[in-house]
C-alpha cells in the first residue's frame, strides 16, 4: 500500500513538473526522478551487496542431504570399532551394520573461522561501494551541467533569433522608405532587390536557428522528462566553490580498492582455518541375517589448510597488480587533465566576463551607428549595401555578446562538475 501511494505521489509530482517548467531549479530537481538516477542508485545497491556476499562466506553453511546407495558387496552403515565387531561376528543373531543397499539422511556444516583474504576483500568492497556512491553524485551533477549548458545554449539561440528578427524589422522599415524613393525616382529599383535578398537570407538563418532550438529543447526534455517550449532564466546564485577535485574521488577509491585486491591476492597463501561436521542416519538390511538396521553417527573437526602449490594464485596475484597499475595510471592521467582543465576554465570565465562587458558596450555603440546610418541612407549619402553593413555589425555584436554569455554558463557548469558543486546551489 505504501509503495502504491509512493508511486502515485511520484506520478503526480512528475505531472506537475510536465505542466510547467517554471525555472531552472524545476528542471534540475526533475533529474532526480529520471531513470538515469534510478540506474545509478541500483548500481550503488548492487555494489553494497559485494561486502554482504563476503560476509556470507564467513558464515556457517548448513546442508541437509538424503540418498540411496547400492553396492556390489556389503558396505558399512557406520564405522564400527574392532571390539564391537568381534562380538557381532560371534553372535550371528545380531544384525551386523553392513548392507548392499543403504539409505542415508543427515546434516552437514562448514564454518570458515579464519580466511585472511576475505577480510581484506571486504575492505575492497567497502571502497568500491564508496566509489559507486560518489560516482552517482558525480553523474547527477554531470546531468545538471548538461541541462544548464543546454539551457544556456537555448537562450543564446533564442537571443540570436530575436536579434535577427529585430534586424529584419529594421530592414523592413528601411524598405518602406526605399520604395517611396524608388517611386519618386530618387533610387534605383535594384535597391529594393538588395533589401529583399537580405531579408530572405535572414529568414533562412532564422529557420536554421529554429531547428537548433528544437534539438536543444528535445535534449532538455530527454534528460528531465519536461517538455520545454523555450528557455528559462539563468541567474547566478553564488560562485562555484573551488577546492579538492571531486571528479577524482570515484577514481581514487577504485585505486585504493585495487590496492586491497593486490593485498588479498598475496594473502591467499596464508593458512585458513575451517571447522566442519556432519551427522548421518543410515538404514539397511544386515547382510548376515537380513534384519532391518538403523544407525547414526556424527563428526566434527577443525582444519588448517595451507596451499603449498597453486599456479592460479600466482596468476591472480599478477592480474591484481596489473589492475592496480591500470587504475593508478588512469587516476594520475585524469588528475592532470582535470587540473589543467579547471585552471583553463577559471581563466576563461574571467576572460568571458570581460567579453560580456565589452560586448554590451559594442552593442550599444552599434545601435548608435545604425541610427546614424539610417539617417544617412534617407539623405542619400550612403548606399543600401553600406547601410546593410551597419545592420550586420549590430547583429554580429549581439551574437558575440550572447555567445559569450552562453559560454560562460557552460564553463561554470563544467567547473561545478570538476569541483562537485550541486548546480541547484549555483543557479536559480
Amino acid at each position: 500500500m505504501k509503495l502504491r501511494l509512493y508511486k502515485v505521489g511520484v506520478t503526480l509530482f512528475l505531472a506537475g513538473q510536465l505542466a510547467q517548467a517554471a525555472n531552472i531549479t524545476t528542471l534540475l530537481n526533475a533529474l532526480q526522478h529520471r531513470p538515469e538516477s534510478t540506474l545509478d542508485q541500483i548500481a550503488v545497491d548492487r555494489s553494497a551487496l559485494g561486502e554482504t556476499a563476503l560476509n556470507d562466506k564467513l558464515m556457517p553453511k548448513v546442508d541437509l542431504y538424503a540418498g540411496y546407495e547400492t553396492y556390489s558387496s556389503p558396505n558399512g552403515l557406520l564405522p564400527v570399532v574392532p571390539n564391537e565387531l568381534i562380538g557381532m561376528v560371534k553372535d550371528q543373531s545380531i544384525g551386523q551394520p553392513f548392507s548392499k543397499q543403504i539409505s542415508r539422511e543427515g546434516v552437514s556444516f562448514t564454518w570458515p573461522l579464519f580466511v585472511k583474504s576475505i577480510y581484506t576483500l571486504k575492505e575492497k568492497a567497502r571502497l568500491l561501494n564508496l566509489a559507486s556512491r560518489e560516482k552517482r553524485k558525480l553523474g547527477l551533477i554531470q546531468r545538471q551541467a548538461v541541462v544548464v549548458g543546454s539551457v544556456a545554449q537555448l537562450r543564446y539561440m533564442e537571443a540570436l533569433k530575436n536579434a535577427l528578427e529585430a534586424k529584419k524589422r529594421s530592414i523592413k522599415q528601411t524598405e518602406i522608405t526605399t520604395k517611396m524613393k524608388v517611386r519618386a525616382g530618387r533610387a534605383p529599383q535594384s535597391a529594393i532587390f538588395v533589401l529583399n535578398s537580405h531579408i530572405n537570407e535572414l529568414d533562412i538563418a532564422m529557420n536554421t536557428l529554429e531547428q537548433n532550438i528544437n534539438l536543444l529543447a528535445s535534449k532538455v526534455e530527454t534528460l528531465t522528462g519536461i517538455h520545454v517550449t523555450g528557455s528559462v532564466a539563468l541567474r547566478m546564485k553564488q560562485r562555484v566553490e573551488r577546492g579538492e577535485i571531486f571528479a577524482l574521488k570515484p577514481l581514487y577509491q577504485k585505486v585504493e580498492a585495487s590496492k586491497k585486491g593486490v593485498k588479498a591476492a598475496s594473502e591467499a597463501y596464508i593458512p585458513s582455518i575451517v571447522t566442519k561436521g556432519n551427522y548421518t542416519y543410515s538404514q539397511g538390511e544386515a547382510y548376515n541375517n537380513g534384519k532391518n538396521l538403523h544407525e547414526n553417527f556424527g563428526m566434527a573437526g577443525i582444519y588448517v589448510t595451507m596451499p603449498l602449490f597453486d599456479s592460479s594464485k600466482g596468476t591472480a596475484s599478477e592480474e591484481a597488480k596489473l589492475a592496480y597499475l591500470q587504475e593508478k595510471t588512469t587516476y594520475e592521467q585524469t588528475r592532470h587533465t582535470l587540473t589543467v582543465q579547471a585552471n583553463q576554465l577559471n581563466r576563461e570565465i574571467r576572460l568571458l566576463q570581460r567579453s560580456v562587458t565589452l560586448g554590451r558596450k559594442s552593442v550599444s555603440d552599434q545601435k548608435r551607428l545604425l541610427k546614424i546610418a539610417k539617417v544617412s541612407l534617407t539623405s542619400g549619402t550612403i548606399t543600401e549595401e553600406e547601410y546593410l553593413r551597419y545592420e550586420d555589425a549590430l547583429a554580429n555584436a549581439k551574437a558575440a555578446l550572447y555567445k559569450s554569455e552562453a559560454q560562460k554558463w557552460q564553463d561554470t557548469a563544467q567547473l561545478a562538475v570538476i569541483y562537485g558543486n550541486d548546480l541547484r546551489r549555483i543557479v536559480k
